[in-house]
């Protein structure tokens, strides 16, 4: 789910050419920009997730009394797409693992 490296290579690589110098300081800059951000205020990480609706579950419509699953509307999943997209960059980016990521859903009682 989260590819810490292999995002901020995609993400600077494509500008300075992959696996620059130039690209691996950048990244890196990002990263230390990210962990800071993440160490010195701990909710934002939970706000990314719960802003990007990282937990969201799919949209339900009644029919019948019955949930089912909503009609796909294809501009609605390309902008979830794109929140949740950021959202992941940004939470990689600060070095969020894939435990500590299931340990904020869990504290915050996401599920």
């Amino acid at each position: 789910m989260l590819d810490r490296m292999g995002i901020l290579q995609g993400l600077f690589g494509v500008f300075a050419g992959p696996g620059s110098a130039q690209a691996r300081a950048s990244a890196g800059d990002l990263a230390r920009r990210w962990r800071r951000a993440f160490h010195e205020f701990p909710d934002l990480r939970a706000d990314l997730i719960r802003q990007a609706g990282l937990l969201r579950p799919q949209p339900v419509t009644m029919t019948e009394g019955e949930p089912t699953v909503a009609p796909l509307d294809p501009h609605r999943l390309a902008y979830e797409a794109g929140r949740r997209d950021f959202a992941l960059q940004l939470l990689a980016a600060g070095g969020v693992s894939i435990d500590e990521l299931n340990a904020i859903v869990k504290e915050d009682d996401y599920e």
